[in-house]
């Protein structure tokens, strides 16, 4: 069985670069390929998640005879890889790139969890890609702890099946959307605490602190608000679960959004 790969992924204003690595059999990381390169006018417009998604599904594509016959370690900036890797996403060019990438075994590493050498090895040999520069500050502007993020949420539910809709919008207006599939029946109030959920758990990898969350189910909002109890036992862990994940936030807002005003 041949040894797993470790993918770097990197993303700065301007460009895109990864480095793909392999230990030896000493145990001693060694790098395999790199790559990088300039951002065109229209993907420097893309928000700092979809510049690493692009920087994954780039990769993927370039490095596809080394990467497909093993398990790949995906390294990043942000946990948000690992939405992109175990869930279906289904919106816009994310979702394309997720259903190109599920032939490959990847799975997620946190980037604080890696030695830092081979790393830093890579980012000196590309002084001159922008990449040194945003990777060695220690807040990168997408991990803004202590400004307000906004979460929108919506669900839907269908005969066999559910969807969760979010858009996120960083405190520097940085929006992007997201759609899940939910593979297991369930009811529309379900969706919606099922898409909060997802939403919230996204937001609370990012190291946010603070969150003004958007929804048009007012069953939803008013309960999360203890306006309404909840008494219903097919929602009851949905909403326990939302709570505990709004109890990590030093600050959180609820605001009801009349069903028609949402499109």
């Amino acid at each position: 069985m041949k040894p797993p790969l470790r993918l770097y992924l990197l993303a700065a204003e301007e460009s895109i670069g990864t480095l793909l690595t392999q230990n030896n059999e000493w145990g001693k990381e060694h790098v395999v390929y790199c790559l990088s390169r300039v951002l065109t006018p229209v993907e420097c417009r893309y928000t700092p998640i979809e510049k690493l998604c692009l920087a994954l599904y780039y990769s993927a594509m370039k490095l596809r005879m080394y990467m497909l016959p093993v398990v790949v370690y995906i390294v990043s900036q942000t946990n948000l890889i690992k939405y992109m890797l175990s869930r279906p996403l289904i919106t816009r060019r994310i979702g394309k790139w997720s259903l190109a990438l599920m032939e490959f075994s990847f799975k997620y590493i946190p980037q604080k969890t890696v030695k830092g050498r081979t790393l830093a090895e890579f980012l000196a040999d590309h002084p001159s890609t922008e990449i040194a520069t945003k990777m060695c500050d220690e807040v990168d502007s997408l991990y803004l702890e202590h400004s307000s993020w906004t979460l929108l949420f919506d669900g839907s539910c269908i005969s066999d099946r559910g969807g969760a809709g979010i858009i996120i919008i960083s405190p520097r207006k940085w929006k992007t959307s997201f759609s899940f599939f939910l593979n297991y029946l369930c009811t529309n109030n379900q969706n919606e605490y099922e898409s909060l959920i997802i939403g919230l758990e996204i937001l609370l990898e990012m190291k946010a602190r603070s969150v003004l969350t958007i929804g048009d189910s007012k069953l939803v909002i008013n309960r999360l608000a203890d306006e309404y109890r909840c008494l219903s036992h097919h929602l009851s862990p949905f909403h326990f679960l939302a709570l505990q994940l709004l109890d990590q936030f030093d600050d959180y807002q609820l605001q009801h959004l009349p069903r028609h005003l949402n499109k």
